[in-house]
């Protein structure tokens, strides 16, 4: 007769709890300083040299952010505007999601406004990377990225996304986010996997974008690029114009379509967790990104045609670059295989293409890429 086994129900939900344990202390990041959302590393809508810097590190560090954003309601609500909108957005009002409501509110209020940008993006920075000049590239490693409260929201306008002359009406979607499930909830038949990410990851412009430059459009320098694959994992280069690079980020989304179509993605609060590697004489004409299957080039253009152009050309460019072929050899590798355009967003005025070449069309090349798929 077998032995009865020792995993008793209780012994069972012991174990399971140990590894849901073990397995979060396996996923957490240690970083080297924390940026919280203070009217003081705050700025609204725009990019600013002159702003002091909320930060200052050296190349290699990690940096977490605690963002804002997902707001339901515009500035000067009242705790007991908040208080209605959650209880009519069926959102639990608990001690764990409340702080973050009054600090964003806060901040919100409380952050000045540059001279003729009233609004826009709610953006954390700048950072000052030591050492970093115009001429350099400043590469962040995104090591996590985590909605900090549990609801996002979106929608649509008339005027507004890539049907501007459709939309009928004005309306507002919220979405429970489920950290559990992995899910942002839009209703019983439909959620979306959580994809993490800032839309806006950005040096400081070049001069003569400044002393203003609004933060919608994006950028030879980055900005609200809008790259659904943004989240963790993935790699940004980013050129520098300034001292220091003076880096932003926010534009918190938790998840996004290839588009952005309707004008903006499930808007939440993020926790982000950066390295910042800074790397000196490598000069990039705009922003290059990388996954662990992918590298990834962006066309950036008010035209989309001319925005596809673009990204097409940046990908041959950097073919020849790191692999030395020709126009040709390239152009036909990209038709082959080599090359697949996405639009990136086409709602930010200045419209995105981004162009995706596998890796795994580089048979000979081993795997060095810093981050593994879990």
């Amino acid at each position: 007769m077998p032995k009865r086994s020792a995993c008793t129900p209780s012994a069972i939900a012991l174990l399971l709890v140990a590894m849901v344990v073990n397995a979060a202390a396996a996923i957490e990041v240690p970083y080297d300083h924390h940026v919280p959302l203070t009217p003081e590393t705050a700025i609204i809508g725009h990019f600013s040299k002159t702003k002091p810097p909320v930060l200052t590190i050296k190349s290699g560090e990690i940096v977490r952010f605690d963002g804002g954003g997902g707001t339901g309601w515009g500035r000067d609500a009242t705790d007991a505007q908040i208080d209605a909108w959650l209880k009519a957005n069926g959102i639990d009002a608990t001690v764990a999601s409340c702080p973050p409501i009054r600090e964003m509110m806060r901040v919100l209020n409380e952050t000045p406004r540059a001279p003729g940008i009233p609004g826009g993006h709610f953006l954390t920075g700048p950072i000052y990377v030591e050492g970093a000049e115009p001429g350099d590239t400043l590469e962040v490693r995104v090591l996590k990225v985590t909605p900090r409260i549990p609801w996002g929201t979106n929608g649509a306008r008339p005027g507004g996304g890539g049907l501007p002359d459709l939309v009928p009406r004005p309306f507002n979607k919220v979405y429970q986010i489920d950290l559990a499930r992995n899910a942002a909830v839009f209703d019983d038949n439909v959620e979306f996997p959580l994809t993490a990410f800032n839309g806006v990851m950005a040096t400081c412009p070049p001069d003569e974008e400044l002393p203003y430059r609004k933060s919608g459009p994006p950028g030879v320098f980055g900005g609200n690029l809008d790259w659904k694959d943004m989240g963790e994992g993935s790699t940004l280069y980013l050129p520098v114009f300034q001292q220091g690079a003076l880096f932003y980020t926010r534009d918190c989304h938790a998840s996004q379509g290839d588009g952005e179509v309707a004008g903006n993605a499930i808007g939440t609060a993020n926790t982000a967790i950066f390295q910042f590697i800074l790397h000196k004489g490598m000069k990039l004409p705009g922003p290059r990104a990388e996954t662990p299957t992918h590298y990834v080039l962006f066309g950036l253009h008010e035209d989309l045609d001319q925005a596809m152009r673009n990204a097409l050309v940046a990908a041959l460019d950097f073919l020849r670059e790191t692999r030395g072929y020709d126009f040709v050899h390239a152009y036909t590798m990209a038709s082959a295989g080599a090359v697949d355009l996405h639009v990136t967003q086409v709602v930010d005025g200045v419209l995105g293409v981004h162009a995706r070449i596998p890796k795994r069309i580089f048979v000979r090349e081993p795997d060095n890429y810093w981050y593994r798929v879990r």
